[in-house]
């Protein structure tokens, strides 16, 4: 009989020690889409004016100082992809230790090294997932070989302080979004109506959100698609040639793998925020069960 309890206990013991080496830790590095910005807005559901007011005049402020205190406080991390794939992943019996969300709005691909540095090293098992260049896109002026080299450069320095802080870990990169499939479905949008003026999407995208104005010209044009599908996919060969050679010079156990998950495409105005630009909670719902399901397919054994 003590024999039998003794392997009872043994058992108990060896099945919480198999737990809790499944468990994870999550952290997520990026920009605003990451962040969750505005996220916690609607677009098809707007503000009253006073309160729009309000926000407009933060955000004006917050961005012409470079103020991270006031932008931050529009990022909604519990509306963000993060906190909805934790759900998926722990009602797909995981079991989440926590999520670190370190992705920091307006970031470009040379700021994600930071963003690691913040994180630190962890002894826990960790899916960490990169989802950035959005930025990059903007602003990097050169040509495609320009651009990779740049995000190719930046993206590894991150990676190569990440390997330092981790084993038996994984990280996922995943291809940034088609942001030029937005400007057709949002051109001529009402944004904002009153007894006096009406406000299209085109208003928020070139006077009271101005993120990349230059894209909405070229939209007009006719030849955004053209400039920016190309840049696009030549991030995503640079993302998938990344994960394979970190993959292979790991030495702590961790792999890499490149995450083909889908855009909430096709995309509809009730997916964004306020701003016309950024992906509202809906959206954000939708684009974790993409991330979820392109998980299983990638690393099924996991599940």
């Amino acid at each position: 009989m003590r024999q039998l309890f003794l392997l009872f206990v043994f058992v108990g013991f060896l099945s919480a020690e198999l737990r809790a080496s499944d468990a994870l830790q999550l952290e997520t590095y990026g920009d605003s889409l990451t962040a969750g910005f505005l996220a916690g807005t609607s677009l098809t559901q707007p503000p009253e004016i006073s309160k729009l007011s309000g926000i407009l005049k933060e955000l004006a402020f917050g961005f012409l100082e470079k103020n991270r205190e006031v932008l931050k406080k529009f990022e909604a991390n519990d509306k963000a992809w993060p906190h909805y794939l934790s759900e998926l992943l722990q009602e797909n019996g995981k079991k989440i230790l926590k999520v670190e969300n370190l992705a920091v709005s307006g970031s470009r691909s040379g700021g994600i090294l930071t963003q690691v540095q913040l994180a630190g090293s962890t002894a826990a098992r960790t899916w960490s997932f990169f989802f950035v260049g959005h930025n990059d896109l903007c602003h990097v002026k050169g040509d495609n070989a320009a651009l990779v080299k740049q995000f190719y450069s930046n993206l590894e320095s991150a990676l190569v302080d990440w390997e330092k802080n981790h084993q038996n870990s994984v990280v996922f990169l995943i291809p940034p979004s088609p942001i030029y499939k937005l400007y057709p479905v949002l051109d001529n949008y009402i944004w904002f109506e009153s007894e006096q003026k009406t406000f299209r999407c085109q208003d928020a995208w070139m006077k009271y959100f101005p993120y990349c104005a230059p894209f909405y010209l070229r939209h007009k044009r006719g030849e955004l698609e053209s400039y920016l599908k190309p840049r696009g996919e030549a991030l995503n060969q640079a993302l998938s040639q990344m994960a394979h050679e970190s993959d292979k010079k790991s030495e702590k156990g961790n792999h890499y793998y490149f995450l083909n998950a889908e855009w909430p495409l096709p995309l509809r105005p009730e997916y964004f925020a306020l701003d016309c630009y950024h992906i509202a909670e809906q959206g954000q719902r939708i684009f974790a069960g993409n991330i979820f399901e392109a998980i299983k397919q990638t690393v099924p054994i996991e599940f």
